[in-house]
């Protein structure tokens, strides 16, 4: 498959890119009185094949999708399930740009039994977890070793706690919690 589209062009909005005549108005560009414009910075890609005319982003937004790994920070635990907002997709620099609240149901907490998302998650604390779904509401998964709380801070002091076998413990209060931690718990923070 022979394809020479990308033209190597930089492009800024507004810059008149092709004829509508001649190309259809694709990802990145838009079509006004019969010509099409850029609407993004970015490379001019010209496909001859498809008669497409569009830009190729510079610094493409990121979205969710199926099986991508994010780091979240827990806003409320209910019986049911923790509502979180994703602060980030892991390994990227950039924001998400799409919905960034999300669930994780109870089922989907552990891969062992858990009766209350309260018990394994609280407000505050960041998590690792795995999108299952991110269409039309984004939902993860923080079943497995690798995924759950990473960093937990204190219910009652709000002072970082120290993993100490399978709980959390606080020193500042002398208080152990439950936590569905990650394998890697405050060593990723480090």
């Amino acid at each position: 498959m022979i394809r020479l589209a990308r033209t190597g062009k930089k492009v800024l909005p507004g810059d008149e890119v092709a004829i509508a005549e001649e190309y259809m108005s694709g990802e990145g560009t838009y079509e006004m009185d019969g010509k099409i414009y850029a609407s993004a910075v970015g490379e001019l890609d010209l496909d001859p094949r498809e008669k497409v005319a569009k830009v190729i982003l510079d610094n493409p937004p990121v979205v969710l999708s199926e099986g991508d790994v994010v780091l979240a920070e827990v806003t409320d635990a209910k019986p049911a399930m923790a509502i979180v907002t994703v602060i980030e997709q892991e390994g990227r620099d950039r924001a998400v740009s799409s919905e960034t609240l999300a669930s994780v149901h109870v089922s989907k907490l552990s891969s062992s039994y858990v009766e209350d998302a309260g018990d394994v998650m609280r407000p505050g604390d960041i998590i690792r977890g795995t999108v299952i779904q991110a269409d039309p509401s984004v939902q993860l998964s923080t079943a497995g070793p690798h995924f759950g709380v990473i960093r937990a801070l204190c219910s009652r002091c709000r002072t970082p706690m120290e993993r100490k076998g399978r709980q959390l413990y606080c020193e500042k209060c002398d208080r152990t919690e439950n936590r569905k931690l990650a394998d890697d718990y405050r060593s990723f923070m480090k």
